[in-house]
């Protein structure tokens, strides 16, 4: 049902649907005012102008983004939990409720319970739901709440290092999660990157490594030290006996698995606030005390940036000491 009112100068022209919430619009002509309200009307009919309905949730939003869009990432499956995060959270929020005002509120509320990072992953993933559902899916928003809403900042970059023993520690463990450890501080390379090491990706006769899916969309092939190759040698002999049609990766582990085992692994022997991104700052750290120049380095990483190898170094000062002389 359509209604044209005159007030003033203007016709504010309304338009009412089962279903969806009223639109109304403002013209100087009763003229445009009848065409917009036909021409409007008419696209409903067919669905060419698609409102968001009354009972439209986020949840929905959060679902076919799960199923349609998060699977083309390659951090699909972390995306798949912050995304239900987001649903536990706000799903059942209407899509035409969801305003900056009460994201600023989650926000101020799950800063009392998760890191500004973490928080802020969560923001980006929304915001990209959202911005999918306006470009690609009709949903007719007129901006995106979260873009509205101040990111939490984020504190100055990790520079935890090893102290004496801490190694030793973490070496007390047995199995895969003992030789994943040495492969990140012999390498450098991210979880992400080792969980997805395969037979093939090996080449033990030059002692290199090849990594095809990298952060950074570049694939690169690194040099292995003997200890690497050591462990990755243990890995493959007991990998033997698995039989698959297909080539899988040569560790078990997902990542939330891996990232809970190393976390009760630090919390046993006093090692809380160690991270497991920690040990490629430590693996990064001593390329450069052994010598190896930013570019030498940035090889072995995959860092695109050099400049951004300045925050990973964190050389120790008693270290420097000995080298000056």
């Amino acid at each position: 049902m359509a209604t044209i009112r005159k007030r003033g100068n203007k016709y504010h022209a309304q338009i009412r649907k089962l279903g969806y919430p009223s639109i109304t619009q403002s013209f100087s002509s009763l003229t445009t005012a009848k065409r917009w309200v036909s021409l409007t009307e008419a696209d409903m009919e067919r669905h060419l102008h698609v409102v968001i309905p009354d009972n439209t949730l986020l949840g929905e939003l959060l679902d076919r983004y799960e199923d349609e869009v998060s699977p083309l990432h390659k951090s699909h499956q972390v995306e798949k939990y912050r995304l239900k995060t987001l649903k536990r959270h706000l799903g059942g929020i209407s899509i035409t409720r969801l305003s900056p005002a009460l994201l600023c509120k989650y926000r101020d509320t799950r800063l009392g319970t998760v890191s500004p990072a973490s928080l802020k992953r969560e923001l980006v993933i929304l915001s990209s739901v959202i911005n999918t559902a306006i470009k690609e899916w009709g949903i007719n928003l007129q901006s995106n709440p979260v873009s509205m809403v101040s990111l939490p900042k984020i504190a100055r970059g990790r520079d935890r290092r090893l102290e004496a023993g801490e190694e030793a520690k973490l070496l007390a463990c047995s199995g895969e999660l003992k030789r994943i450890i040495i492969v990140a501080l012999e390498t450098g390379m991210r979880r992400g990157e080792i969980l997805n090491i395969k037979r093939s990706h090996i080449d033990l006769a030059h002692q290199t490594l090849l990594i095809p899916i990298t952060k950074t969309d570049t694939p690169r092939t690194i040099p292995l030290s003997s200890r690497a190759i050591e462990a990755l040698r243990e890995q493959l002999r007991g990998s033997d006996n698995v039989i698959s049609i297909e080539e899988t990766t040569l560790f078990s582990y997902t990542a939330r698995g891996l990232s809970g085992a190393f976390l009760r692994l630090c919390r046993k022997h006093g090692l809380g606030n160690l991270h497991f991104h920690d040990l490629r700052h430590e693996a990064t750290s001593r390329f450069f005390e052994k010598g190896l120049n930013p570019v030498e380095v940035a090889t072995i990483t995959g860092h695109k940036d050099t400049r951004m190898l300045m925050r990973y170094t964190h050389l120790r000062a008693e270290d420097l000491v000995r080298r000056l002389g």
